[in-house]
């Protein structure tokens, strides 16, 4: 199970690739490889919130098997997704910070 968050916490954060605040900027100049993105910098801000808020969750999920265990490997992998999540979420806020 604690494989299958860090997973989530992986696929959370690939769909965010795309999601730059660059994009919505007057001066982004596309390219004819440059993915379609049609979102406002309103909705984008939500889109980026949401993502941190499931991060979060991820994170919060692989704490509770800490309660019912004393496994120091089940341990270390709880922190390291708490870790992980943290750190994908300072991420997007940093990408939030960018919105115009």
């Amino acid at each position: 199970m604690l494989h299958r968050l860090r997973s989530l916490a992986h696929v959370i954060d690939m769909h965010q690739l795309t999601k730059d605040p660059e994009r919505i900027r007057a001066r982004y100049s596309r390219t004819a490889e440059s993915v379609r993105d049609t979102m406002t910098a309103e909705e984008l801000f939500h889109y980026l919130d949401y993502c941190s808020e499931m991060l979060s969750l991820v994170g919060k999920s692989a704490a509770l098997y800490a309660q019912s265990t004393s496994d120091d490997v089940v341990l270390t992998s709880i922190e390291g997704i708490e870790s992980l999540t943290t750190g994908l979420q300072t991420k997007i806020w940093q990408k939030i910070a960018l919105l115009p």
